[in-house]
């Protein structure tokens, strides 16, 4: 099962079990990060965007965009602002991110091509509310395996559950089972030893037996420990084998951009290894640049 996004020029990203994986970069969401914030605040587009490119050059193949807003009348309009920016400058596909509504449905007026929104949670009011939209824009939608009033799925069960569920209420509001990315819900690991398991158990399940495609919010699953960007990268290769075709991440982090370059090249979606050799020349001449800077500065 294929699910197929645009960018504002047609660029096609297509997301599925036998492509290569995709990456949504994460770093537009201006959650404890005050320089982005003031940004969004003040209408530096020039930040955002300098950031979107950013992304897409380490590999990102869609930009998720978050405006984080409590506000929501001033979120619907920094929204529409931040969506027309980032496709001002770069040709992938955005991923409109909030969790209310009114937000989402700003984005999705201004949007070029066909973007994804995300999230979408199980609860019907909001599913009542939102989806007929999603599916009148053509859109597609990351759906999350939590069920209103409900705690988080703890067990691989409680995800494939939910996720059955949530796919049969789209359909009924005319959103296709193609046009679905489920998220399993990436919990902290180090909070429960249950998490872990859950999680690739869910991802393995619903791969195999319901064909579906799945993103993750990587960063979740470290949440609290050390070392959290090795623990992404070897996170993130263990749901990619079993069946994670997306996920919300940093590809300027080079661990996960490393762990997705690797997936993609052991899957044989790197034609002669062309992308793995291309990053390995790059880094190395960022490394040759960085030590004549520290070599001039010496100098100085």
């Amino acid at each position: 099962m294929d699910t197929v996004l645009r960018g504002r020029d047609g660029l096609e990203v297509v997301i599925g079990r036998d492509r290569p994986f995709t990456p949504i970069g994460e770093r537009l969401n201006p959650t404890n990060k005050p320089r982005l914030q003031r940004a969004y605040d003040i209408g530096d587009w020039a930040f955002v965007q300098r950031d979107a490119k950013r992304q897409v050059a380490a590999g990102a193949r869609v930009i998720d965009v978050n405006t984080g807003d409590p506000h929501h009348d001033i979120e619907e309009r920094k929204m529409r602002d931040a969506v027309r920016a980032v496709q001002e400058v770069v040709d992938v596909p955005v991923s409109i991110d909030s969790y209310t509504v009114k937000v989402l449905l700003a984005g999705l007026e201004v949007a070029e091509g066909r973007p994804i929104v995300n999230s979408v949670p199980f609860e019907a009011d909001y599913m009542d509310e939102l989806l007929p939209a999603i599916a009148e824009h053509g859109a597609a939608m990351i759906g999350m395996c939590t069920k209103g009033g409900a705690a988080m799925p703890e067990t691989a069960q409680e995800r494939v559950d939910n996720a059955r569920s949530l796919i049969a209420v789209a359909g009924e509001h005319g959103v296709r089972a193609e046009d679905i990315v489920i998220d399993p819900v990436c919990l902290p690991i180090g909070a429960n030893d249950v998490y872990g398991p859950g999680l690739i158990q869910a991802i393995h399940t619903l791969a195999d037996e319901d064909g579906v495609n799945m993103s993750i919010g990587l960063s979740n699953v470290s949440f609290g420990l050390p070392n959290r960007r090795s623990l992404n990268a070897a996170t993130l290769l263990l749901a990619i084998e079993s069946g994670l075709t997306a996920a919300i991440l940093d590809m300027t982090h080079k661990e996960t951009r490393h762990a997705v370059m690797a997936a993609n090249l052991i899957h044989g979606h790197d034609s002669f290894s062309s992308t793995w050799i291309q990053n390995f020349r790059s880094e190395e001449a960022a490394k040759e640049r960085r030590a004549e800077r520290r070599a001039a500065k010496n100098d100085a």
